[in-house]
C-alpha cells in the first residue's frame, strides 16, 4: 500500500510541477499542494542516505519547478552571478548535471535572445559529499555556448549583440549546499541554501505515459 501511494503521490507531483512552466506559471495556491505533496513523499523516503548510492544521482536532470526565483525574462549577467554580458534572454529549459568522475556538479540554463538564437549558460562545480544527504558545491566556472552548430562562434557573438573580444566565460570562487531529501531511478526532490525547493525527473523521464 505505501508503495502505492508513493507512487500515486509522485505522479501527482510530477504533473502537477510539469504544469507549471518550471514554476513561472504558479499560484500561491499550486505552490503550497506542490509543497505539501513534496513533503509528503519525503516523509515516505525509504532511501534515508541518499549520497551513499551516487549512482542514483548521477546523470542529466530536468527541473521541473523550483522556488528559488528565477524569472522567464533576465538576462544572461543574472544567471552567471554576474560575470557574462548584461543581454537579455528568455529561459526555456532548466537541467542540472552530476557525474561521479570528478565529482563534476553542473547547472545548465537553456535561453533564446530576441532574434530566437539559442544558447545555454553553463555553471560548472565540482561537488564534494558533507553527511548523508549533503552536497557541497564549489562553483569554478561559468560560460554561455550556443545550443546548436549552425552558427560559428563569431556570428554566435553577434546574436547576442556582444563585441567580438568580450569574454563568454570567467572562473567563479563561490559555493553553497544542497540536501538531496527524495531520489530514486527518475524522480528526485532537493532542497537548497534558502531551503528553496527543486523537483527534477530524468532527462529522458517521459512526463505522460
Amino acid at each position: 500500500m505505501e508503495h502505492s501511494t508513493l507512487g500515486n503521490l509522485k505522479q501527482e507531483l510530477i504533473s502537477i510541477s510539469a504544469a507549471t512552466d518550471i514554476g513561472f506559471n504558479c499560484t500561491r495556491a499550486i505552490k503550497q499542494q506542490i509543497e505539501t505533496l513534496a513533503q509528503n513523499i519525503e516523509a515516505l523516503n525509504q532511501n534515508s542516505e541518499p549520497t551513499s548510492r551516487m549512482e542514483l544521482l548521477q546523470g542529466r536532470w530536468r527541473l521541473l519547478y523550483s522556488t528559488f526565483g528565477l524569472e522567464r525574462e533576465t538576462n544572461l549577467s543574472s544567471l552567471s552571478f554576474g560575470k557574462l554580458p548584461n543581454v537579455a534572454v528568455s529561459v526555456t529549459g532548466i537541467f542540472q548535471e552530476i557525474y561521479t568522475a570528478g565529482q563534476q556538479y553542473k547547472n545548465l540554463i537553456e535561453f533564446t535572445v530576441p532574434s530566437g538564437v539559442k544558447g545555454i549558460t553553463v555553471v560548472t562545480g565540482r561537488y564534494t559529499v558533507a553527511d548523508s544527504r549533503r552536497l557541497v558545491i564549489d562553483f569554478l566556472e561559468t560560460s554561455v555556448i550556443r545550443a546548436t552548430d549552425d552558427l560559428n562562434d563569431s556570428a554566435f557573438r553577434e546574436a547576442l549583440g556582444v563585441e567580438q573580444n568580450s569574454a563568454l566565460e570567467s572562473t567563479l570562487s563561490g559555493s553553497g549546499w544542497s540536501d538531496i531529501t527524495y531520489v530514486d531511478e527518475n524522480f528526485r526532490l532537493m532542497r537548497g541554501n534558502q531551503q528553496n525547493l527543486y523537483v527534477l525527473v530524468r532527462a529522458d523521464f517521459r512526463l505522460t505515459e
